[in-house]
């Protein structure tokens, strides 16, 4: 019996660390994979690498926070790891909790609205990338994704950003 309790013991104490790291770990992703993604998609020269940094990290955080959420843990350990999580958020950018609830807010519109078209009931592979991609180039441009680039650099962010921190607390 002692063995099991140290093995969840160390796999709690695993997902507080996950949960510490969560922040500065979309951070770093948003930062490295700016200048790839310029590379491909020109119009983001458009864009204050700055502002890339704090959306795309909150799409991260958003996106490792719905995983966790649908993990479906017991006894409040979604709670205290997301109190953990919305710390190290507030601690990072004072804006960073209104931002994620925006995210979260907008991703569940968007998300309703994309399953209900007849594309994404044929084929919904896509369906949670591209509800987040729009919530990014929402946010990046000030307005919704209209020129040819701009919607293929929707599915490209969203299934970038949803790969990268989909297994997070695995």
């Amino acid at each position: 019996m002692k063995f099991i309790d140290k093995f969840f013991k160390l796999k709690k104490n695993t997902l507080k660390k996950q949960a510490e790291n969560l922040v500065s770990a979309t951070n770093i992703f948003a930062v490295s994979i700016f200048v790839p993604t310029l590379d491909r998609f020109p119009i983001l020269s458009k864009v204050d690498p700055k502002h890339w940094d704090f959306i795309v990290s909150i799409a991260g955080v958003f996106t490792a926070a719905s995983r966790l959420n649908n993990l479906r843990f017991d006894n409040g350990q979604e709670d205290v790891l997301m109190d953990i999580v919305a710390k190290k958020l507030s601690e990072w950018d004072s804006d960073g909790m209104r931002a994620f609830e925006d995210c979260k807010s907008f991703f569940e519109t968007e998300y309703d609205r994309l399953a209900a078209s007849p594309e994404y009931q044929k084929d919904n592979r896509f369906l949670s990338s591209d509800a987040l991609g729009i919530w990014i180039i929402w946010n990046l441009f000030s307005r919704q994704p209209q020129s040819d680039e701009e919607v293929n650099l929707v599915r490209i962010i969203g299934s970038s950003v949803t790969h990268a921190f989909f297994d997070w607390w695995q």
